[in-house]
């Protein structure tokens, strides 16, 4: 059964109680240990989406509110 999307928040390497997590060592010392993270998930919990890594969770909350209200905005295909 196919659940809805959600916006995941993170820090990268630590758990949602603010530990390491054991599973994430290796990013320990990594240039973007313990900074924050977004990352949209499909209705089929795939990964469809995500942001860079933000030092602070204001900054990346904020990004997060900039991507949401882009709903109408033009796309456009450009040369890569």
């Amino acid at each position: 059964m196919a659940g809805t999307p959600r916006l995941e928040i993170y820090r990268e390497g630590m758990q949602a109680c603010g530990q390491r997590s054991a599973s994430n060592a290796f990013l320990a010392g990594s240039l973007t240990d313990g900074q924050w993270r977004w990352r949209l998930i499909g209705a089929d919990g795939e990964s469809i989406a995500y942001g860079q890594s933000y030092v602070d969770r204001d900054a990346m909350m904020q990004a997060i509110r900039i991507v949401a209200s882009i709903g109408d905005a033009e796309i456009r295909e450009v040369d890569g």
